[in-house]
């Protein structure tokens, strides 16, 4: 039994961090006008599950802008790689996530995801039309031959988001004036689902030691049930976001019933402010 939950949560792991903190956004009166990223961004993150080193997951801006529905576009991709190790559990993972956003309003207009874990294949193509207000998902599983199903859903305001565009929504967002204590509602669209009223919690700020040195980062947590899931504890997901100009994840840590996970920025390039990192 515990050797299946392992094997459960070592798949969920290969949805990157912007999975559990991608919908922390506000209203888009925080925005700032410049966002803190540029084409050419590139980050990597080592995963582990305990001692057991997982994979990593890599999140780029293509060096191109890109047009979709007439208006130039960044493309975004986040990628999550098992281990090779893992292959001996039975595991073995190759997930992509990408998202075009509109350089004027970081707007969604096409989200794409290819999962493939083992045998297991899902294709996923959401499609934002602003003229009339709805998002065309398209999603195939190979547990269901491939077949293509369309569901269609409103974008209320222009103000929805998929996976990615929400994280890098929000790192254009101001945080100057955010205090411990202070909470976001979060809402997006997600395969079949527009999830609403998720609760973010912003802890505060703390030095932090990473691989790569120490650095302040600003403390988020998101409320999550934990009655009948895998997580455990009050605050059973912690993201800690670099507090400087930046705003980029540098570490993400579950509690889960059986152990826990972490992510940790292990290398980047083309960042638009250079990182502040006290070496050891």
């Amino acid at each position: 039994m515990a050797f299946i939950h392992i094997q459960y949560v070592l798949k969920k792991l290969f949805c990157p961090l912007y999975l559990l903190m991608g919908f922390l956004i506000s209203n888009a009166d925080a925005q700032v006008t410049v966002p803190p990223f540029r084409q050419g961004e590139w980050l990597e993150y080592q995963v582990s599950y305990g001692y057991l080193s997982a994979g990593t997951a890599t999140m780029g801006v293509d060096e191109q802008l890109h047009e979709i529905n007439g208006h130039a576009c960044y493309k975004i991709q986040i990628k999550g790689v098992s281990a090779s190790g893992l292959e001996l559990l039975n595991i073995k993972v190759d997930n992509t996530w990408e998202s075009y956003l509109d350089v004027d309003l970081l707007r969604p207009h096409k989200f794409i995801e290819h999962i493939q874990e083992h045998n297991y294949t899902k294709k996923n193509q959401t499609d934002f039309d602003y003229k009339t207000n709805q998002a065309r998902v398209e999603i195939a599983e190979s547990t269901n031959n491939m077949q293509q199903e369309v569901t269609y859903f409103p974008i209320p305001n222009h103000n929805i988001k998929d996976l990615v565009s929400a994280y890098y929504s929000m790192r254009s967002i101001d945080t100057t004036h955010l205090k411990p204590g202070d909470t976001f509602v979060i809402s997006g669209l997600y395969e079949k689902k527009i999830y609403e009223n998720i609760v973010i919690l912003f802890l505060g700020k703390k030095v932090i030691t990473t691989k790569l040195g120490k650095i302040e980062a600003m403390v988020f947590a998101p409320l999550i049930p934990v009655e009948d899931s895998i997580f455990t504890g009050n605050r059973p997901v912690e993201i800690f976001i670099s507090n400087d100009a930046n705003k980029i994840p540098l570490k993400l840590k579950v509690n889960l019933m059986l152990g826990a996970v972490e992510m940790e920025l292990s290398a980047y390039k083309g960042l638009k402010e250079e990182m502040a990192f006290q070496k050891p």
